[in-house]
């Protein structure tokens, strides 16, 4: 493909070379021969592995390389992929999912029920170790596996090519909102010899060379971007044929839709006011179903007085009216589905004299130095971390900045090595059984997605009651209860749930803005470009 460059861009590539690796195309006219369209990606990704926990811009790149068997939709309902329709028995045992007919992988060979079974035994054979495996174990009972399985589990089961029935262990009125459909698919007939135990780390993973979704990654160029072609054998048309996904940072994504070399960015409301005056840009935004938060290290920080105290300390709604111009609200627990959140948790306005008082009364050491590690480069979230450090130091916490690499961030977590640490995401909003595994103890990670590494036994055993419980009424009253002890035992910081502020340029078509940032990319096998 010729790319084209105004000079003006030029220009600008030439003076942030080092920050943008601003490669790409600005596309063609639809139907004038090959389009493309340039995305932003607000990290840097390091692998593209279903099996692992990936970061936000990892995330959107696997949705555009593997589809699940559905996915969610902005108003957070299930959206058919690979599975066109699915079913559940009358007491929420069984779940049955039917795949499109003549499903292919890029490489021309059949995508079958299979792979879909070949997919979910990964995620629970203890010999991959993967981080996501939480929720099949505790849904579909796995808990039993022994090291070196290799046989099909039961409880997945391809009934024919199309067809895949899920028994499960307990009734699970919250399982297509607990599965989320993100799980991407695996091809068996590139994977299906892999030793378990080499798995996470195959090389398949640094670039996968075959989709189920509707791209195919033709090029990974690290810390500049990635080129993806349209995948050939999808199950409905692309409507554009190159993707190019660049590695910038905020400030720079923001500058380079003035000059049309980005299509599409997910901005902070703190550069609403420059984008809305920028010509040929349409603005949209959408309810986030997940959060900004604190990772709270709870081997470190026991005492439920100091993460109280800490999280009295943070003006959140100053951060709201003042970085995110009030587009966010305050939340005070992981459980985010409206009906299980009761009227009457603990608000923890800002009040730094109570902030102090928790903390020596739990006897917390004013001498040791708390690092707040975070990922830099995105304006909202650094000008979040300059806050909270105030606020802190308020208080006479020493509190001290500690920038981090994304490929860091993992690792620091699974040993850990931090002692505050922002986080944002989740998809928590459509059911409480979603957010269980961001607390249950057996969720820490790396068995799952619970990283302030948070263990009370008490609300696992009323998360666990609620995840099974058919009856709408007593199912929200237990949850309601789970909600109540979380809040007290504050096991993130929790700070804020944004809107999610998009920015397109006029000639992509078909975008729908998304609250979750991860799945920004949901319906772009819909996109098309115009001139």
């Amino acid at each position: 493909m010729r790319t084209r460059i105004s000079k003006g861009v030029l220009a600008l590539c030439l003076a942030l070379a080092l920050l943008t690796g601003c490669t790409g195309g600005t596309g063609g006219e639809t139907g004038a021969g090959p389009t493309s369209a340039n995305l932003y990606l607000y990290q840097k990704p390091t692998q593209f592995n279903p099996l692992a926990p990936g970061q936000g811009a990892e995330q959107l790149t696997m949705s555009l390389v593997y589809n699940g068997l559905f996915n969610t939709g902005p108003d957070f309902k299930p959206v058919p992929r690979l599975a066109e329709s699915w079913e559940a028995n009358d007491d929420a045992t069984e779940y049955t999912f039917h795949l499109r007919e003549g499903l292919k992988w890029s490489d021309g060979e059949p995508l079958t029920a299979e792979d879909v079974v070949f997919t979910y035994n990964l995620f629970v054979n203890p010999d991959v170790a993967s981080a996501n495996s939480a929720p099949f174990a505790k849904v579909l009972g796995y808990t039993e596996v022994k090291a070196g399985t290799a046989e099909t589990m039961e409880g997945v089961v391809a009934t024919d090519d199309r067809t895949i029935t899920i028994t499960l262990t307990a009734p699970s009125p919250g399982f297509v909102a607990l599965f989320g459909g993100g799980y991407g698919i695996l091809p068996k007939h590139i994977l299906g010899e892999v030793e378990p135990s080499a798995m996470l780390e195959h090389e398949f993973f640094k670039q996968p060379t075959v989709s189920s979704g509707p791209y195919v990654m033709k090029e990974f160029n690290v810390d500049q971007n990635i080129v993806l072609e349209k995948n050939p054998n999808y199950w409905t048309e692309v409507g554009i044929d190159t993707l190019y996904l660049q590695m910038l940072t905020s400030d720079v994504a923001t500058a380079q839709l003035a000059t049309g070399e980005v299509d599409l960015v997910q901005i902070s409301p703190q550069d609403l006011a420059t984008v809305e005056g920028l010509p040929g840009v349409q603005v949209s935004s959408a309810a986030s179903p997940g959060f900004m938060r604190l990772l709270v290290n709870f081997k470190k920080f026991e005492d439920e007085r100091i993460r109280q105290a800490f999280l009295h300390a943070i003006d959140r709604q100053g951060i709201i009216d003042g970085i995110l111009g009030g587009k966010a609200e305050v939340l005070n627990s992981t459980i985010m589905t409206p009906w299980a959140l009761p009227d009457d948790i603990e608000g923890y306005a800002y009040d730094p004299e109570k902030a102090k008082s928790l903390l020596e009364e739990a006897g917390f050491d004013f001498n040791q130095e708390i690092k707040l590690s975070w990922i830099p480069g995105t304006a909202d979230r650094d000008a979040v971390v300059a806050v909270v450090l105030e606020n802190l130091k308020a208080i006479g916490v020493k509190a001290v900045a500690n920038q981090i690499e994304s490929a860091n961030q993992l690792g620091m977590i699974e040993n850990a090595e931090y002692d505050l640490m922002l986080s944002a995401g989740g998809n928590y909003t459509p059911d409480p059984t979603v957010s269980a595994n961001a607390l249950l103890c057996s969720s820490v990670y790396p068995a799952g997605g619970n990283t302030s590494l948070f263990c009370n036994e008490e609300l696992d055993a009323l998360l666990n009651e609620g995840a099974v419980t058919a009856d709408e009424g007593e199912r929200a009253n237990i949850y309601q209860e789970a909600v109540r002890l979380e809040n007290e035992m504050v096991p993130y910081l929790w700070l804020y749930v944004p809107e999610t502020v998009w920015v397109s340029s006029e000639r992509l078509q078909g975008f729908q803005p998304h609250g979750d940032f991860a799945n920004g990319f949901w319906n772009a096998a819909e996109w098309t470009v115009t001139g």
